[in-house]
């Protein structure tokens, strides 16, 4: 499955029901045929302009930030001359976050109905069950056991929460990394991607424990899943 050309051809699909000529802006009808496809992620969608205008734009970065992660070959962040495995594996991290924000977009321009920071509690899972994903092939956790003694304390754990984890971050990368237990659901697997996208971001995991734990598969393996969520609530759309 070539993740870049599914997101790229189901996008071409949708935007052929969208229409790129804003049609939508003065045609009524354009606008009703929009809003029954959104009504499959959330009865409350409404066909005003200012609406469909605001879900397209919102929708379409969503998917440009995703396509642009997984099209990133060969991600680093560093000067190009004197690139080190953690300058890759730093790119590997932005990668992710990448995705994760295109992922986020795309799903509450679905699932929400009103332009508030708030999101529902449940919404992501209610999203994914929403796009009837495929039987999930399970993560295993890295082999070895990550020396994590001094990462997930109560003192760390306080610098976690000031650098913007939450209880939940924590407890799924303490799941994965240091019970050892495979990802082995979509939902794990978007807390997962959550956590370690937040970790990332907030400067709590450096490219050193990435390399020390073997972490990258990880990374690329969720980097992945994420658009193929995408283009699983694309479809619905097409």
């Amino acid at each position: 499955m070539n993740v870049s050309e599914d997101l790229s051809r189901v996008w071409k699909d949708v935007w052929n029901v969208l229409e790129p000529d804003k049609s939508w802006l003065t045609d009524a009808a354009k606008r009703d045929c929009i809003q029954q496809k959104l009504f499959y992620f959330n009865s409350k969608h409404d066909n005003s302009p200012e609406h469909i205008d605001r879900f397209i734009k919102a929708l379409s970065r969503g998917q440009a930030l995703v396509q642009a992660a997984i099209e990133w070959q060969h991600p680093a962040i560093g000067q190009s001359e004197t690139r080190s495995v953690n300058d890759k594996l730093r790119g590997h991290q932005w990668k992710l976050v990448i995705a994760y924000s295109g992922f986020e977009i795309a799903s509450k321009a679905l699932m929400m109905d009103k332009w508030e920071r708030q999101v529902e509690k449940g919404m992501y899972e209610k999203f994914l069950e929403k796009c009837v994903l495929p039987e999930y092939q399970p993560i295993e956790p890295p082999k070895g056991k990550p020396k994590l003694t001094n990462w997930l304390n109560k003192e760390d754990g306080a610098l976690a929460t000031f650098l913007g984890l939450t209880s939940g971050d924590k407890k799924a990368i303490d799941r994965w990394l240091v019970q050892s237990q495979s990802v082995d659901s979509w939902f794990e697997a978007y807390k997962l991607a959550k956590a370690l996208r937040n970790a990332s971001a907030h400067g709590f995991l450096l490219p050193t424990k990435i390399r020390e734990w073997g972490l990258k598969d990880g990374f690329l393996r969720l980097t992945d899943d994420l658009a193929k969520i995408v283009i699983a609530g694309l479809t619905k759309l097409a």
